[in-house]
């Protein structure tokens, strides 16, 4: 058994070593290396998508915000006592009473031309209290409806909004149906781009082995084993595969620098700037490990699309200068 372990340790050092050693003697590997490098872009931009979309889904289920309408002839106690209630919910993030006067004071600072229309008039103060009201999550939505709806508080809170909140959750929920549709089409794609990128190392491989039919004839004139064979090959799969993928990562991470400078909408003070503050993290944790995935897999990715692209060969018998 030891000596079978020998045997197959020195087969593989010989062959990585003369994959290495044939990859760099041979130059005609430019024009392959240049097409697993566009699908790898290829790669890169999707995963890239990926993670936006997560983010995008991030955004919309991380922190909902709610205006409710307190009754004007509520009793303060009950509002008091409801306003206790909901401070107390595990699924609120964060609760604030407004009084009518300070919404309207607000209003002459954000909507000035409103105010004036309003004194102009005379109509004196036409906002109502209100509690603003910050959920952890949109998915609590349900919850907090049901606790609004619970009898007690008919006669503090205003049910018109319970509409209101009902068509801002459809939408939400609209647009989260969304994202998660586009994330399941750039999932199918990212598998179509992996047959595609099976096919050209497969017919990467084939190529070379035809164009060193001698050197395969030799091998099977003199009795090599499939593995002996097989190794060299896979090498230089996995070695090209290894510099397309490096390359692509390098030219994806120089995109996602420049592209806040092309899309200043992404920036600190742009209209995305929040999309931007939660796809960053992602970016920053969630993206490495996609690229630590992919340099995972080359190994098994060269290794298919060698035996496929050679598997003839590795079949056929071995050929012996004894053989009569």
């Amino acid at each position: 058994m030891r000596t079978l372990d020998s045997d197959i340790s020195v087969v593989l050092g010989r062959g990585i070593r003369r994959g290495i050693t044939t990859l760099l003697r041979e130059r005609e590997w430019g024009t392959s290396l240049g097409a697993l490098f566009g699908v790898f872009v290829l790669v890169q931009l999707l995963l890239v998508i990926l993670v936006g979309a997560q983010g995008v889904q991030l955004l919309l289920k991380e922190r909902t915000d709610l205006r409710l309408e307190v009754r004007q002839r509520a009793p303060a106690q009950d509002v008091q006592e409801f306003f206790s209630f909901l401070q107390q919910q595990e699924y609120v993030q964060d609760a604030a009473f407004i009084t009518k006067e300070q919404a309207y004071e607000r209003a002459r600072v954000h909507d000035p031309e409103l105010i004036a229309f309003v004194e102009e008039f005379g109509m004196g103060n036409p906002f109502p209290d209100t509690v603003s009201v910050t959920l952890r999550s949109l998915d609590d939505y349900p919850v907090f409806r049901s606790f609004i709806e619970q009898p007690e508080w008919k006669n503090v809170m205003n049910p018109s909004f319970l509409s209101e909140v009902t068509d801002q959750e459809k939408q939400v929920y609209e647009l989260l149906r969304f994202t998660h549709a586009g994330k399941a089409l750039t999932a199918i794609i990212l598998a179509v781009v992996g047959a595609i990128l099976l096919f050209i190392t497969t017919e990467l491989v084939r190529r070379r082995v035809l164009g060193r039919s001698n050197e395969v004839l030799v091998e099977k004139l003199v009795g090599s084993s499939p593995l002996a064979m097989f190794v060299p090959f896979a090498t230089e799969a996995c070695i090209l595969l290894l510099l397309a993928i490096v390359i692509s990562m390098m030219v994806s991470i120089a995109l996602i620098v420049v592209f806040p400078l092309l899309v200043p909408a992404l920036k600190s003070d742009g209209a995305l700037s929040a999309l931007g503050t939660h796809i960053a993290p992602l970016i920053r944790t969630t993206l490495p490990a996609y690229f630590f995935l992919e340099i995972v897999c080359i190994p098994l990715m060269a290794s298919v699309g060698t035996w496929l692209g050679m598997h003839h060969e590795l079949q056929a018998r071995t050929l012996s200068l004894h053989a009569h």
